[in-house]
């Protein structure tokens, strides 16, 4: 039996985990923001991309796999935040499950910016 380490070296990005919060404006309406919630160390590889028509335009998807080490708190409903792009998380798993690394799929949207 192999056992693999992480290898912490590869974890060479700074990520942030954001999570969208209800709050309240002046009109008394409820409106969801995203705040920040955890920023940790990650490897960020890019897999595909492709093309499909979204209401007679062409739009862009990339595919990534993002690692960090293992958080049980994190979960898909999150959004990440690599250098102001965002990425929505398709699935996240605990890899191999021994509770050491998360392995998330992403996919960012061409265009779609955390101001």
């Amino acid at each position: 039996m192999v056992i693999q380490l992480l290898d912490i070296g590869r974890l060479n990005k700074r990520i942030t985990f954001m999570c969208y919060e209800e709050h309240d404006d002046e009109y008394n309406q409820t409106n969801q923001i995203l705040v920040k919630y955890k920023t940790v160390w990650a490897s960020v590889e890019p897999t595909t991309g492709k093309e499909y028509l979204e209401a007679q335009r062409i739009r862009n998807e990339l595919t990534y796999k993002i690692y960090t080490r293992y958080f049980p708190d994190l979960n898909t409903e999150m959004i990440i935040d690599f250098k102001g792009r965002k990425f929505q998380i398709v699935s996240m798993i605990n890899y191999r499950e021994g509770n050491e690394r998360l392995q998330f799929i992403c996919t960012e949207m061409v265009g779609d910016k955390i101001e």
